[in-house]
């Protein structure tokens, strides 16, 4: 059997590809099972409970030789704990290719919005019967990786998928749809700090450091800058704790297109001052029209560096 997992931290986009993904290989006649490594977050969990999805199972590791599929991502560093024990079959990603191989295996790489769109290609493309609830979680993971459409990472195609999608689907109103699960994401109430910096979290590695870069994608701005003060002790400490050259955290500002960026010490604002023309607004450093982690963040952090 393959085991198709996403990358650890999980949000909506690599828990849905995943699974619908495993579907699509049942019926080719592969028997293959998804699986998360992590709890899934607020906004995952809401369209579940919306379509009635059940939970992938949570796992750390899987024994030694077992088949694997990577699913929305390719860095080890992302990936299940004892990756190098496992015997990698396949990649399927919208992200730059990082990992290596020890053999030739089948890897799909698309600049597309997310890894939904990859998977719901496959489907339209070779005919293969799509289900209301599966083509519903497609969409989410669409709509959650592209910000509904408001992170330059979109593309047409995915514009056009969504819609595809939505004939079978059938979501009544797709903008209060992506409202109510921005809404969910958002609610975090007394979450650890800890928590709300990895929800959506991945190391980095450039010019032989490894950065740890955090986004709180939200419609409440305000909650986590009314806690900077928890979060920057936080980023220090796993800085320190992780042996990292730095860490910082975005606050994306989701219906006003902005982020505000938190870092881990005076050199690292010194820093992502520099590359992005940030300035202090609420203390924190600004930058409007700066929401893709993906497509802005890490390609400038990875010139800059080099």
């Amino acid at each position: 059997m393959l085991h198709i997992i996403g990358h650890k931290n999980p949000d909506t986009d690599t828990i849905c590809s995943a699974l619908v993904y495993a579907d699509f290989l049942n019926q080719k006649g592969t028997e293959a099972k998804a699986y998360a490594l992590g709890p899934l977050n607020k906004e995952t969990k809401f369209v579940f409970e919306k379509f009635g999805e059940k939970d992938p199972e949570h796992i750390k590791e899987l024994p030694k030789g077992t088949e694997i599929i990577l699913l929305d991502h390719n860095e080890e560093g992302q990936s299940i704990d004892n990756i190098k024990d496992l015997d990698i079959v396949e990649i399927i990603d919208h992200h730059k290719v990082k990992i290596e191989t020890d053999k030739p295996i089948s890897i799909y790489i698309e600049p597309l919005g997310s890894s939904c769109s990859i998977i719901a290609k496959k489907y339209f493309e070779t005919r293969t019967e799509l289900s209301k609830v599966n083509a519903s979680l497609l969409i989410a993971g669409i709509i959650s990786d592209t910000l509904f459409f408001r992170s330059p990472t979109t593309t047409q195609i995915d514009k056009d998928l969504v819609e595809k999608l939505n004939e079978i689907a059938r979501i009544e109103d797709l903008e209060k749809f992506s409202l109510e699960m921005f809404n969910a994401k958002s609610d975090l109430g007394n979450m650890p700090v800890e928590e709300i910096i990895k929800l959506d979290y991945k190391i980095f590695e450039f010019a032989g450091n490894k950065y740890g870069i955090g986004v709180m994608e939200t419609t409440n701005k305000d909650y986590g800058l009314n806690r900077k003060d928890e979060i920057t002790a936080k980023l220090k400490e796993i800085k320190t704790k992780d042996e990292l050259k730095a860490v910082f955290f975005s606050i994306v500002d989701i219906l006003n297109e902005a982020s505000y960026t938190l870092t881990s010490g005076d050199e690292e604002t010194e820093m992502f001052t520099k590359i992005f023309g940030a300035v202090e607004k609420e203390g924190a450093l600004f930058v409007d029209k700066l929401v893709s982690r993906k497509k802005q963040v890490v390609p400038r952090f990875q010139e800059y560096i080099k």
